[in-house]
């Protein structure tokens, strides 16, 4: 068994004699007089921590504003509203996650909106995916790339078919100029996974003439030292799902939470700036822990 293996069902097991004890004593906390009080405030607050993780966090959609200190993207984007999410790890039907994802996206009305994989658990999730994507609105327009979960039998490609009648566009190692409103433009590059190697740079900054503003979108922040080669002032990624518990010490617990010194945030290597996304969904374990899943609005500076 893995040491995330261990983790993990370490954990479950936790919860289940966690809440089981609570249960228990919050029914005879009246047989133990103060001590049983005491017992019954423990045993609230392990129930109110149990709901959080699993719940109420996982379900509570933060939006954060990112701050991109660029010239010549800001010169480009200005008055453009440009939104990022990632990870959205669709496991079921449309649900209250989903449903306040559409809601909190549409009633922000972005210009343009990124996105960086993992849309599915799993490739039986796609057709609620496509509802999803089907219902936000974009005055511009939805671009993304692919992750390593969940794509299909036909990989990236598989998704580029059957998103494009939903007006996303999927970018497969390559890169598209968008018109704004304002008769200016900015490059959009996309790679395939970088996590398992799939990504092709070459190929997707091919297109895109040198000195131009360009926005990469990749699924993982293993792409970041090419990124630097090329001198690409943002990289949008995902991936990470922020380890999903806001505890650094916790998080290097787990192989599998622990991917990367990039976790979640705002990270700077020469002239390269990278956000990497918390994501919206989970993955293997259904919690998060001071870690919300987020909407990333981007204001460039």
């Amino acid at each position: 068994m893995t040491k995330f293996s261990l983790l993990k069902y370490t954990l479950l097991g936790i919860s289940i004699l966690s809440v089981s004890a609570a249960a228990w004593i919050l029914v005879w906390r009246r047989r133990f007089g103060k001590t049983g009080k005491f017992s019954a405030l423990i045993a609230a607050v392990i129930v109110l921590f149990f709901f959080d993780i699993y719940i109420l966090e996982p379900n509570w959609i933060r939006e954060e504003h990112v701050r991109i200190e660029d010239a010549g993207l800001a010169e480009r984007l200005e008055g453009i509203k440009v939104i990022h999410i990632t990870d959205l790890h669709v496991k079921h039907e449309i649900g209250f996650l989903e449903k306040e994802l559409i809601r909190k996206i549409n009633a922000l009305e972005p210009d343009l909106i990124l996105m960086t994989g993992d849309y599915a658990d799993s490739s039986a999730y796609l057709p609620q995916v496509e509802k999803l994507l089907g219902q936000l609105r974009a005055r511009i327009g939805i671009i993304g790339v692919a992750g390593n979960t969940g794509n299909g039998p036909r990989g990236p490609q598989e998704l580029q078919r059957r998103f494009a009648p939903l007006q996303v566009q999927m970018l497969l190692n390559e890169s598209v100029r968008v018109e704004l409103p304002s008769g200016k433009y900015i490059w959009i590059a996309g790679v395939n996974d970088p996590v398992y190697h799939s990504d092709n740079l070459d190929a997707a900054m091919r297109p895109v003439p040198p000195g131009e503003p360009v926005i990469l979108l990749a699924h993982g922040p293993q792409i970041l030292d090419k990124a630097v080669v090329y001198g690409i002032p943002l990289v949008l990624v995902g991936h990470t799902h922020g380890g999903q518990v806001g505890i650094p010490a916790l998080v290097k617990l787990s192989k599998y939470a622990n991917r990367t010194i990039y976790m979640k945030g705002l990270f700077r290597k020469g002239a390269t700036q990278m956000y990497v996304n918390r994501g919206i969904g989970t993955h293997t374990l259904p919690i998060r822990f001071l870690c919300r899943p987020e909407i990333a609005i981007l204001e460039f500076f």
